[in-house]
């Protein structure tokens, strides 16, 4: 007895469906994967984004309550606060024209780090930051500026 095409026509789309229904899976899949792995949650990538976009106050919602700062050949240890204004101040005498990771790492200790390079108008900075994970969050713990 043959199948009558009303039949097999019925098989065809639900096999169509079956298909559809796998690519969505795969590419609902594929986009979380890319999510968690290329950055949107990774603090590297944060951070990078506030220095790029010049912007210290964005930056230091990611700093510890105490922060190492290099600025150029000035060096110690501030508050969360006065790392701020430090930051903010180099950023105005600064204005961040492009930046860009170059790489990134992380400790033995599970520290991460992140070394990219600053172009302000003819100065280029070398960035060096290290964000330590304290009580569940990565915050900076140490933030270099030195020139090129």
């Amino acid at each position: 007895m043959k199948p009558k095409i009303s039949e097999l026509l019925l098989n065809k789309k639900f096999a169509m469906s079956k298909i559809r229904i796998f690519f969505l899976a795969l590419t609902v899949t594929s986009v979380f994967s890319t999510v968690k792995t290329f950055g949107m949650y990774d603090v590297l990538d944060l951070v990078a984004n506030a220095i790029k976009s010049g912007n210290a106050d964005v930056l230091a919602q990611y700093f510890d309550s105490s922060v190492d700062v290099t600025v150029i050949d000035k060096e110690a240890v501030y508050s969360k606060a006065q790392a701020q204004m430090v930051i903010k101040d180099f950023f105005m005498k600064n204005p961040v024209n492009s930046f860009s990771l170059v790489h990134r790492g992380t400790s033995s200790e599970g520290s991460q780090y992140g070394i990219g390079n600053m172009t302000s108008g003819a100065n280029s900075f070398r960035v060096y930051f290290l964000v330590r994970n304290k009580t569940g969050a990565s915050l900076i713990k140490e933030i270099r500026f030195e020139r090129q």
